[in-house]
């Protein structure tokens, strides 16, 4: 059970997204990257995201976009509303991608979202709450 995954950002976010996790793993499973251009809308978008998912057997897939509300969102949204297959998540990001990427072929697209919208705020972290965290672990031993 490998879940495909679309990936769709603004400009060409998305395909540099899954050059660097391939960059990192090498091959990944079926993640497609999708740009969003400039002069393109939600239609356009969704349409793109059809052509992409007609290209496997109907099955649950997860869409992971960069912005809430913006026009890879919105087009994500529009097809989800209409097959509860598809789970969308938004805030893409290189360690979400990794985890896709690590995920991928053991989780369900639910499980994924899931996954992905909890260890997302672990994925940013501060240096100087690393360097206190660290400082305190360091008066415990």
């Amino acid at each position: 059970m490998t879940t495909p995954v679309i990936l769709c950002a603004h400009g060409k976010l998305a395909p540099a997204l899954l050059d660097s996790v391939n960059m990192v793993y090498g091959a990944t499973g079926p993640i497609h990257p999708l740009i969003f251009s400039k002069g393109q809308n939600a239609d356009d978008i969704m349409r793109n995201m059809q052509q992409i998912m007609a290209q496997l057997p109907p099955q649950p897939w997860l869409i992971a976009v960069d912005l809430f509300g913006g026009s890879p969102y919105n087009a994500a949204a529009m097809l989800a509303l209409k097959n509860p297959q598809l789970e969308v998540i938004t805030g893409i990001s290189l360690p979400l991608c990794l985890e896709i990427a690590d995920n991928q072929q053991e989780m369900s697209a639910r499980q994924l979202a899931v996954h992905l919208t909890e260890i997302g705020k672990a994925c940013v972290c501060s240096l100087r709450d690393l360097h206190t965290c660290e400082e305190e672990e360091a008066d415990f031993q």
